[in-house]
């Protein structure tokens, strides 16, 4: 254990995480401090150490009992010196949060230090501010986090809070993929109820999200987090105070995370509680499906995806559950489910939705595992289109398909890992997006219409003669920006591709799995092959880190989109003669999309799409189909099979 010496600093780094919680404050102590005010650069500050340890302290008044039966009230007074400083939790952009231990106690909290210079400069008063009056009134919920004092110094302020060691539920779902159903029922029970309280103390959070619900001892929620909260009038104050006109102004401002802000924010610059609400579904969307339902590749991409309701449902998604979500992400809020409609709706059938939830044990950690599918009759003329989900279905515009709703014209600019593999990099303007070392297992599709097996009857037994069809190898695996899962040597050190799947074909479908241990791994089926991608078992010095199959399957969305839009933008140049003068640009285009646009002017209207039809002519165009023709290798292997081909 460490001691914090006064009047310095903690170190402070750049990052998004914010470890611990909030704590109730001990029965017959009333919370105060002489500096318990609002933070601001206006305060007269003291002129010493001591004087700082006086008036900077937090002040605490209990009632006690003396030997004469008199009540008595005594004072007590906390600061700096009365804790030991541990281990840092967590940092967030102007504060860290430290695991520090009551001397009086030996009580463990989590404390959250602020730097003042950086809140000043970085106009961060009012949020600081905002969170402490947030907390200082939200002091009744056990899904809540609780502030025990808050003291400052010469450089910083101090929240003592209480600690959360279950950490952030994203960081679980994380761990498991996704949520079962029990899990994901009693999760969004335990938030839903905090949001109804908060609501009944007139408190709109604003930014929920997975990040920010922690998880205590017990695994149950605790919100946290509420420098961006909007405080409304509590209904419980029989004089409320007179609307702050400048925060009704911050109301308007841009507030919350991509991935769960509000249509009505982007549309009007505008939150009420209904925006909780629509957050709340995107959060019951991500504990099934382990993944937000609006996402891309930019912020201003997430935000259009958002305003157009552009999402998808992943197959097996469970129907009542479905069911909520699609009530409660509707554009109108005043359309939205309220808390009330929620609580009664089929998904919490048989569950209670109030604060006995944090009395009952919570469920144990199981990922979900979607219900298998019903076989589909298969066409003479091909795969049944049914039989595909509505996201995998999108082939090629080459294929005379409906042309993406949405254009992605925005690469990374290219990297010294996509110099070292541009012998295998060999379309235009070709980016690695994900790249790792997997176990990759490859097996014939039964029935496939692409299948070899198929062709004749013979054929169907042919692997009682020519020995195993599975084949099981590792490989480094990329996802490139062309929209292809590239097989290499493992390890990375022969430059060469093994094998290509297209993820533009029509009948190209990945998808996460459970395999027998638990293990969330990810396939593809295309061209009559299903390939299993699972992590290896051991990683030797030189294998890639290869992440977690979800991170996987957002690369593959990602490689999709990119490599639709690639292709309608060569298209474009070379109808209006670009052709030529795009291909030989510089292979990092310009961008269509610029930052100034991430949030224009009025917000984003719902039927306004101009911004994602945006087109450059300075877009490179595709490579010459002659050179991109994809070329077959063929196996020397005789067996009954014939010559195949190699599968990688």
């Amino acid at each position: 254990m460490r001691d914090l010496p006064p009047g310095v600093a903690p170190p402070r780094k750049s990052s998004r995480n914010q470890g611990g919680g909030y704590a109730n404050p001990p029965p017959g102590v009333m919370v105060s401090s002489q500096s318990g005010g609002n933070f601001g650069p206006q305060m007269p500050a003291p002129g010493n150490h001591e004087e700082w340890q006086e008036r900077g302290a937090a002040v605490s008044v209990r009632r006690e009992v003396d030997a004469e039966g008199r009540t008595v009230l005594r004072t007590n007074r906390k600061g700096v010196k009365d804790f030991k400083f541990d281990r840092v939790l967590g940092e967030g952009s102007y504060s860290t949060v430290f695991l520090a231990t009551d001397r009086s106690n030996n009580l463990e909290h989590a404390v959250k230090v602020l730097d003042k210079k950086h809140i000043i400069k970085e106009k961060k008063i009012k949020y600081v501010n905002i969170e402490k009056n947030t907390l200082n009134r939200l002091t009744e919920h056990p899904g809540i986090v609780k502030l025990f004092y808050t003291f400052q110094d010469e450089r910083s302020l101090y929240y003592v809070l209480d600690l959360c060691s279950g950490g952030e539920l994203l960081g679980v779902l994380k761990r498991t993929g996704t949520f079962d159903i029990d899990c994901t029922r009693f999760y969004s029970a335990e938030i839903l109820d905090a949001i109804d309280y908060m609501h009944s103390r007139g408190v709109i959070h604003r930014d929920l999200k997975p990040e920010n619900v922690l998880l205590d001892s017990g695994m149950h929620v605790k919100i946290t987090d509420f420098g961006t909260a909007k405080l409304l009038p509590d209904p419980r104050d029989p004089n409320p105070p007179p609307d702050d006109a400048s925060d009704d102004g911050r109301a308007a401002s841009f507030v919350g995370t991509a991935e769960y802000v509000s249509p009505e924010l982007l549309t009007d610059k505008s939150a009420g509680k209904a925006s909780d609400i629509w957050a709340f579904g995107c959060i019951v969307y991500q504990l099934l499906a382990g993944r937000p339902p609006f996402k891309a590749g930019t912020e201003y991409l997430t935000f259009q995806k958002i305003v157009g309701l552009e999402y998808e449902f992943p197959a097996g998604f469970p129907p009542a559950a479905r069911d909520l979500v699609e009530r409660c992400l509707v554009l109108d809020p005043a359309m939205r489910l309220t808390v009330e409609h929620i609580k009664n709706h089929e998904f919490f059938d048989g569950m209670r939705v109030n604060r006995l939830l944090w009395k009952q044990k919570a469920p144990r950690l199981r990922p979900y595992v979607p219900p298998a599918q019903e076989p589909h009759i298969i066409q003479l003329n091909g795969a049944s289109s049914s039989s595909l989900p509505a996201s995998r279905q999108l082939p090629s515009a080459g294929n005379g398909a409906t042309r993406p709703s949405r254009i992605i014209t925005e690469l990374p600019p290219p990297t010294q890992l996509d110099i070292e593999w541009s012998p295998v990099l060999t379309r235009s303007n070709e980016r690695i997006l994900k790249l790792g070392d997997l176990i990759v297992t490859s097996s014939p599709i039964p029935n496939s219409p692409h299948s070899k097996q198929d062709h004749d009857t013979h054929r169907k037994i042919s692997k009682f003669f020519s020995g195993n069809t599975l084949k099981k190898k590792q490989r480094l695996v990329m996802v490139t920006s062309s929209g292809r899962i590239v097989l290499a040597p493992a390890g990375g050190g022969e430059k060469k591709a093994k094998l290509e799947i297209s993820l533009l074909n029509a009948d190209c479908v990945w998808r996460t799995q459970l395999d027998n241990k638990g293990q969330v791994n990810w396939s593809v089926d295309s061209n009559g092959t299903h390939y299993l991608f699972e992590q290896p078992k051991s990683s030797s010095s030189l294998s890639v880190d290869a992440g977690t199959a979800h991170d996987w399957v957002e690369a593959m969305e990602k490689a999709k989109d990119l490599a639709i839009s690639q292709d309608l933008m060569g298209s474009y140049n070379s109808d209006n003669g670009y052709g030529d003068m795009s291909s030989s640009m510089s292979s990092s285009p310009n961008n269509t999309i610029s930052r100034s646009m991430q949030f224009p002017e009025g917000g984003f209207g719902v039927s306004d799409r101009a911004g994602r039809h945006h087109l450059s002519k300075s877009q490179a165009s595709l490579d010459d189909p002659q050179q991109t023709k994809k070329s077959h290798r063929f196996s020397k292997r005789q067996s009954k099979n014939g010559l195949g081909t190699a599968a990688f």
